[in-house]
């Protein structure tokens, strides 16, 4: 399968998180997390139009001083979504810093705060011609199963975790696609026109409903099909790539079930696994995930691929503890980060 999305994680199981995904022939990137960035190169970071922040704790953001170094003086606009008081948390980073030589710049950083319990989208701006300080803030009633974000090829959907503080995870899933097989489409003598995008267009929006087209062929005359058999004949669906990400989180029910629903046949799934199970009560102690949780949600939600990342500091010694964990209660792919083999 061609991916149009392409993932790179380079600071390994033990750094500091910053997922970073690209469009294949795009100009565009997205940024999970902003933790360590030091490894990104200043192109990618210019690239990236997104970031997407699970929560505010410095490990997760202290990454960002980076990006807006490297941005001051462009002419852009940053989208950031994050949970609840985001806004203030990039607020106080711009504030920290004078900005009395940029007011004819036109950076800007849109942010987003999702409130999955109120069902609110608050949007605030920061505008370097404003010194950066908060502007032009709206909120917009948000439904937390709808994407936070439709992005063309792509959209991007989140859960709210308990972290002792909400903590984002995202799902990054291109949309499906269909192509014609135009073998096909000679062998029925079907004339090519306006109804092929019709047909996709009924294909990937309203499927559900039953529906009859008059297709033109090459003798002439024109054709009556259901739209649901000439589908089947003529379009070929291509294939979606999933790829999941999700940390700080406590191993319990509740964000098991919001797990699943996010990761279910995901094909790439970037997953915090802090802890061992011999570690539980750390794990509980400070609500993060242990190896073989994560590794049971991955295996009940489908997933095609684990990427097991943020390990404790306290396995430095023995850094493939937590992927044995993984590996002894998920059969499918474990991505190595130390690029060592299990």
């Amino acid at each position: 399968m061609r991916m149009l999305l392409r993932p790179e994680f380079p600071n390994g199981h033990f750094g500091d998180p910053a997922l970073y995904i690209w469009e294949i022939n795009e100009k565009d990137a997205l940024l999970i997390d902003c933790g360590d960035l030091s490894r990104f190169t200043t192109r990618q970071l210019l690239k990236t139009k997104y970031i997407f922040l699970s929560h505010c704790h410095i490990d997760h953001f202290f990454g960002f001083d980076l990006f807006l170094r490297v941005h001051v003086g462009s002419e852009k606009n940053t989208f950031i979504y994050g949970p609840p008081q985001t806004s203030e948390r990039v607020a106080g980073k711009l504030q920290g810093y004078t900005w009395n030589l940029v007011y004819d710049q036109t950076l800007e950083f849109t942010v987003i705060d999702l409130d999955s319990r109120q069902k609110t989208m608050t949007t605030t701006h920061f505008h370097a011609r404003d010194g950066f300080r908060s502007s032009r803030q709206t909120v917009a009633e948000w439904n937390p199963l709808k994407p936070v974000l439709d992005a063309g090829i792509f959209h991007v959907h989140t859960v709210e975790l308990d972290h002792r503080t909400p903590s984002l995870a995202y799902s990054v899933e291109e949309k499906e696609t269909v192509s014609v097989n135009s073998e096909v489409m000679k062998e029925l003598g079907l004339r090519p026109g306006p109804w092929v995008a019709d047909l996709k267009h009924w294909y990937l929006f309203d499927r559900a409903k039953s529906k009859q087209m008059d297709v033109p062929t090459v003798s002439g005359t024109h054709l009556s099909f259901d739209c649901k058999i000439l589908s089947k004949k003529i379009l070929i669906p291509r294939q979606r790539h999933k790829i999941v990400y999700a940390t700080d989180g406590a191993a319990n029910d509740e964000n098991r079930r919001k797990l699943l629903t996010l990761a279910e046949g995901a094909d790439e799934f970037y997953s915090e696994t802090c802890f061992l199970k011999e570690d539980q009560h750390l794990a509980d102690e400070t609500k993060h995930f242990t190896a073989q949780f994560m590794a049971e949600v991955a295996t009940q939600a489908k997933v095609k691929k684990i990427i097991p990342f943020h390990f404790s500091k306290r396995y430095l010694a023995r850094p493939k503890g937590p992927l044995e964990e993984v590996a002894a209660h998920f059969k499918g792919e474990i991505g190595d980060l130390s690029q060592t083999k299990l």
